[in-house]
């Protein structure tokens, strides 16, 4: 999830690839960003 956020393709998108839903997105990229994981 976290390449294809930094490549600038959308929440929604990454999504439907990751079969996740689109709160879930963001909040797996915050996590990796603060804490460096998942």
């Amino acid at each position: 999830m976290v390449l294809p956020s930094a490549q600038g393709i959308p929440v929604a998108k990454i999504a439907d690839v990751t079969f996740t839903s689109t709160d879930r997105v963001p909040d797996v990229t915050r996590n990796v960003n603060t804490d460096g994981h998942p």
